[in-house]
């Protein structure tokens, strides 16, 4: 039986990354999402007995999710005829059920999909602390947003509240905040600044990669290679 679970949801590829639309080609925008998904996969792999399931209806999205080992779960009825706002949050209820009654006791971690410079240890270090919390959020780097929601020694239902301002309901729903730094794990995606941000602290292979390929149609340089694993210096853009 896996010790936690995590629930990754990614919305299909045309929906993707709307704010980077912008600066790239609407193809250019898929492989850069699927990749941020396999380097946040690779990331939570690192956990020590973990289970990943990534919950989508985009068949690119499902193939990169079960060769990077993690299992698929179609979105499921309850998602459908939701409004796309919550859709997501639906995803994860359903998801979280499903985990639930495969493994009564597991705990759950539902994480976004764009956190291309996620490092393993920043995943373990949230969820020791959410272990002996509950339930616990890791804020975004603007800090109204939520990258993590960490589900721990608890039998209640799970209760996303993913979307714009999502950090202050999860806080007023009960959960606490992770206070650590984690700059990796806060930093999800949405604009060219926040990749700006993200190559600066060090990518995973798959999202350096794909910025190799379509680098020069962004304003800044792309690396090819990860941050040093002990670096700890965090970019005066993520200073909060």
């Amino acid at each position: 039986m896996p010790a936690v679970h995590v629930l990754v949801p990614v919305k299909a590829l045309g929906l993707a990354k709307s704010r980077l639309a912008h600066a790239l080609e609407p193809e250019a925008r898929a492989d850069l999402v699927l990749a941020m998904l396999q380097d946040t996969l690779s990331a939570a792999h690192g956990l020590d007995d973990a289970q990943l399931t990534v919950i989508t209806s985009d068949h690119r999205v499902a193939a990169v999710a079960l060769e990077s080992g993690a299992s698929v779960l179609v979105d499921p009825p309850a998602v459908r005829g939701v409004e796309r706002s919550d859709s997501l949050n639906a995803a994860l209820r359903a998801a979280a059920e499903h985990a639930r009654a495969q493994s009564a006791g597991v705990d759950l971690v539902a994480l976004q999909a764009d956190l291309p410079a996620v490092r393993s240890h920043e995943l373990a270090e949230a969820l020791e602390e959410a272990r002996a919390t509950g339930i616990m959020i890791v804020a975004d780097h603007t800090g109204s947003g939520t990258t993590a929601l960490l589900h721990c020694s608890t039998q209640d239902p799970l209760r996303p509240q993913f979307g714009p301002g999502s950090a202050r309901r999860h806080l007023g729903d009960g959960a606490r905040a992770v206070e650590a730094a984690l700059p990796g794990l806060r930093l999800d995606v949405d604009t060219v600044d926040d990749l700006g941000v993200a190559v600066r602290l060090g990518v995973g292979a798959a999202t350096a990669a794909v910025l190799d390929r379509i680098g020069s149609t962004l304003p800044f340089p792309c690396p090819t290679s990860r941050r040093p694993p002990h670096a700890s210096s965090v970019p005066d853009t993520m200073e909060r």
